[in-house]
């Protein structure tokens, strides 16, 4: 299985190695470069190679530059069937330099907008008997920390937040990942751990969290649970936890663990709440949104998706029906839920599909 890893990135890139030698080659004809020469071919032989050999690890950078740059010469190709006749047409198609730009503009847009944190608000009303003044809910999801934020960054975001005077504080999963070092770990559990809110910071695992994708981890889970101990953060793994008399946060260990962890079903963790109580659910992956809904739960937080980052896996997602939600908000028969996009993103340090947020919800009472 770790063979096939490597082995069919590597047959992939055959035909794409091949496409790319004819693309450089007619590039070198537009400008004048004389492709009969031996000295040329080679010369252009060793680039292909060079570029596939950089582009055969899928998660790295240069396999994401070659992919755009494929996909809009792939459409450059298309739109040449029909306007080939157009002579300067032919000049922009044959230069090789529209989708070299393209991509050049798109991806540093995108290392740009990743960075770009920004706050979105929600206000959700219910009719159970909360507090008149409501709780308002400060969510971060999807930090993948040491993908693109410092700790210095990280903790100016978390003061930002700590001044929206939250009662609660939720990290929704894959806070950081495999990529994230033990250090590092420690920094982003520190700066986390930092927001002052009334109520407390809950703490619920995503699919990435646990490093279950490195072989060689980075951090132990034993680590981790003791650093989010050690900074006052509650971490929630099927279990409930009340705030005052009419609040309750049900926190879900993550449903891609769920045969290892003997994960809960709904309907056994919802014998747990008291049904007059606003029950809050926190789950990092945005499922099984119906059958919670039957069951009773209120509001559901999540993350996960990134809200397709790197586009247009999103509006793809989204237009295939794959997912139950991809992003934002949703009113189901009686449950309300809300899928953050996260602060950062995960492999990449690009976000082209959707922009890096936390969240700031405020939940209130119906006025009568």
């Amino acid at each position: 299985m770790y063979l096939l890893y490597f082995l069919i990135p590597a047959l992939c890139m055959i035909p794409i190695g091949i496409y790319i030698y004819f693309y450089l080659m007619r590039m070198a004809k537009f400008w004048n470069i004389n492709i009969e020469k031996k000295v040329v071919r080679i010369g252009i032989i060793m680039l292909t190679v060079f570029v596939v050999a950089l582009s055969v690890n899928l998660w790295g950078s240069g396999a994401l530059i070659l992919l755009h740059m494929i996909v809009i010469s792939v459409c450059m190709e298309l739109i040449n069937l029909i306007c080939r006749r157009y002579k300067r047409w032919r000049a922009v198609y044959q230069s090789g330099l529209v989708p070299i730009l393209l991509a050049t503009v798109i991806l540093v847009y995108g290392y740009c907008n990743i960075r770009n944190v920004v706050e979105t608000n929600y206000s959700v009303y219910t009719d159970k008997g909360i507090r008149d003044k409501g709780y308002r809910v400060a969510i971060i999801a999807d930090l993948h920390y040491g993908i693109t934020m410092n700790k210095e960054k990280l903790y100016e975001y978390c003061d930002v937040i700590a001044k929206q005077n939250p009662d609660i504080v939720v990290l929704c999963g894959d806070i950081v990942d495999e990529n994230t070092t033990f250090s590092e770990m420690q920094e982003a559990l520190q700066a986390l751990g930092s927001i002052k809110s009334t109520y407390g910071t809950y703490y619920v695992y995503g699919n990435h969290d646990k490093n279950n994708y490195s072989s060689k981890p980075y951090y132990t889970v034993k680590q981790l649970d003791e650093e989010l101990a050690n900074n006052k953060i509650l971490l929630l793994q099927d279990e409930t936890y009340n705030i005052n008399d009419d609040l309750t946060i049900a926190g879900r260990d993550d449903i891609g663990f769920a045969k290892e962890n003997q994960r809960k079903s709904g309907s056994e963790l919802i014998t747990e709440v008291d049904s007059d109580k606003f029950t809050l659910l926190l789950d990092h992956q945005p499922c099984e949104l119906k059958e919670n809904d039957e069951l009773g739960y209120d509001l559901e937080l999540s993350g996960h998706t990134h809200a397709g980052q790197i586009w247009p896996i999103g509006q793809l997602m989204s237009i295939l029906g794959i997912g139950e939600l991809n992003y934002g908000y949703k009113q189901l028969s009686n449950m309300q839920a809300i899928v953050s996009s996260g602060m950062a993103g995960w492999g990449y340090p690009i976000r082209t599909g959707s922009h890096s947020e936390y969240v700031i919800i405020d939940i209130q009472p119906h006025q009568t």
